[in-house]
């Protein structure tokens, strides 16, 4: 078994296709197909079950790449150690997040990594909560950003900066004349966007209402919606209400286009956490990435605190 063969069986696992992974690996169709016949005839199982659209990892499969993962990236973190550990970082940092912390809160970090170490490549993919958990315990991606924490003996989780789900609404209509905050009860009288099930916005909110004995199922739920930015854009239009990040709402609200509600007696503040495989090896470029996120929002902490002491 050698590590370039685990290399293009990994590229054929994450595009699920032999085409897709000789085109990113810069090598011909037949030779990724030669080599994973190899690897499956060295190792007597079938890795891929081959279908008209592309290949998907057979249970075997499925195994073998959470080794060849950490196979990788131990050889990465040996030929690092060989070079008499270079202050140039490389390779690929593979991450997951969930629309606010992807939209809102990594985009500036990213650009100070990536500034920092000009020959790494950060490959960012946006999705729920729910589906960020799953792509991390899978091994489809090194690290995770959630804003709804799954608790599983298989993660190690760190916490990073705080959030709070409020309400929104446009400014205009009845919510003018609205105190902050507002009553329960005007809120489940109004129409309701909501973000996509599986959404950790959606589930802090939801998950608020069950405490104070409301069934969410008794909202006036008129549309749902997987973007933040087309949220906002449709309760200013007057659609109706949503709960949605602070985070996201902040510079709208600031500016005028939306207004922002607690609901009394609701605490709805939440922690995004910052998530990895409690069995998967971490590449240097995806360990000196978390290490930069995990610095960076400890200075914002620290400096949080200094502003309330004062």
């Amino acid at each position: 078994m050698e590590l370039r063969q685990l290399s293009i069986f990994l590229s054929t696992a994450r595009h699920g296709s032999v085409t897709d992974a000789a085109k990113a690996l810069f090598v011909s169709q037949p030779t990724v197909s030669l080599q994973i016949a190899a690897l499956e005839k060295e190792l007597g199982v079938v890795l891929f079950d081959r279908q008209s659209r592309g290949v998907e990892l057979t249970e075997a499969g499925r195994i073998l790449k959470r080794y060849a993962d950490d196979i990788l990236s131990l050889a990465d973190m040996a030929a690092q150690a060989m070079g008499r550990y270079s202050a140039e970082v490389t390779g690929i940092v593979r991450a997951a997040a969930s629309s606010v912390p992807a939209d809102y809160v990594l985009p500036a970090a990213a650009a100070e990594f990536l500034s920092a170490h000009p020959s790494v490549m950060l490959e960012l993919k946006r999705a729920s909560s729910f589906d960020v958990v799953q792509q991390v315990l899978n091994y489809d991606v090194e690290l995770g950003f959630v804003g709804s924490l799954a608790h599983s003996s298989e993660l190690d989780a760190v916490p990073l900066l705080e959030d709070e789900i409020i309400i929104i609404s446009a400014p205009c209509g009845d919510s003018t004349a609205w105190t902050d905050p507002v009553d329960l009860d005007t809120v489940l009288e109004q129409p309701m966007l909501c973000r996509e099930l599986g959404s950790g916005t959606q589930k802090t909110f939801e998950d608020a209402l069950a405490a104070a004995g409301v069934d969410a199922e008794t909202l006036r739920v008129r549309a749902r919606f997987e973007s933040p930015e087309a949220l906002k854009a449709a309760v200013a239009c007057g659609a109706g209400i949503a709960a949605i990040s602070a985070l996201a709402a902040a510079t709208d609200v600031a500016q005028g286009r939306l207004l922002a509600f607690r609901i009394k007696g609701f605490d709805m503040r939440r922690r995004f956490h910052m998530i990895s495989h409690r069995r998967k090896v971490l590449s240097p470029a995806t360990a000196a990435f978390r290490q930069h996120i995990v610095d960076k929002f400890a200075l914002a902490a620290e400096a949080a605190k200094v502003v309330k002491q004062e």
